[in-house]
């Protein structure tokens, strides 16, 4: 039998293995035959795997430790593990969604990929509209420091601009439309680097873990459930992880820069004029008729 999908004898990297989307892909690779490193802040309970790495994607240092661990050559990286903002600080949801995955790529990821290997990081519908004009120009800030005290500085900034007082749900729509744009950007340098892919998968609201905290955000599970789009129901963490094994295995070999929404037609509706888009603002605008906390 052909191995199409290219995992078989090779590195993986999963973060946020241990439930939801993550632990979902994690199984998933391991069936296909990956050799699976699965990392998360608690030990990952996937059969089959590798190595199950505990670390802190908000912690510098615990970083750094679980990169010792990790092989020299990956072939591919999924940057799954998120945070929701609903109960965490702006700075906390900013730091795990998008500073650890920029500093992950740049200090580890750009020597370890190997030639024409793949990175695919989880964002989200919520981060959608990233590549308007005035939305990219918000960002920019935020994704060009190098390094993480200059990230963390960068993002500490743009919360000081509205008196410390931007929300962890904002921050969670700030650091998706990062990581989308920031994206974008990494696809001609990693190209030239080593032919390295690097993709998006945007899910719609996804029976996780935090289904409980996004239905918190929007008025309760009677909210979510009203707004379900043309599937007619939530999606399952397997209808991510199923996604992500695509766009990182050789079938997606000339897959780069897509930013794929898993949401069954629901952005393609709003693009279309066909149902509200709600997320045409910048965050700016929004925190300026706020008052302060």
């Amino acid at each position: 039998m052909t191995d199409h999908f290219g995992y078989q004898g090779r590195v993986s990297v999963v973060t946020g293995a241990a439930s939801g989307m993550g632990r979902a892909l994690a199984e998933i690779l391991v069936d296909l035959g990956a050799s699976v490193y699965a990392i998360d802040r608690v030990e990952a309970p996937v059969e089959g795997i590798t190595k199950a790495i505990v670390a802190d994607l908000g912690d510098k240092s615990s970083i750094d430790a679980a990169f010792a661990e990790l092989p020299k050559e990956i072939h591919s990286f999924f940057g799954v593990a998120g945070i929701s903002g609903v109960h965490q600080s702006y700075l906390d949801t900013f730091t795990v969604n998008f500073i650890a995955n920029k500093y992950i790529t740049d200090t580890y990821l750009r020597d370890r990929v190997v030639e024409r290997g793949s990175l695919t990081f989880v964002t989200s519908n919520g981060g959608l509209r990233w590549e308007n004009p005035d939305i990219r120009e918000e960002l920019q800030p935020l994704i060009d420091p190098s390094g993480w005290d200059g990230l963390v500085s960068a993002a500490s900034a743009f919360n000081d601009r509205f008196g410390g007082a931007v929300p962890g749900s904002l921050g969670y729509i700030l650091s998706k439309r990062a990581l989308n744009y920031w994206i974008a950007t990494q696809v001609g340098p990693l190209a030239d680097l080593k032919k390295i892919r690097i993709n998006a998968i945007l899910p719609a609201m996804t029976i996780s873990g935090m289904i409980g905290e996004f239905a918190e955000m929007k008025g309760g599970m009677d909210a979510v459930e009203a707004d379900l789009g043309p599937a007619g129901r939530l999606a399952e963490s397997v209808d991510m992880a199923r996604v992500l094994a695509f766009l990182g295995s050789d079938l997606a070999g000339y897959v780069s820069g897509a930013h794929l929404c898993v949401d069954f037609g629901m952005n393609a509706q709003q693009l279309a004029g066909l149902s509200p888009d709600r997320l045409s603002w910048t965050l700016a605008s929004v925190l300026n008729r706020t008052p302060a906390a």
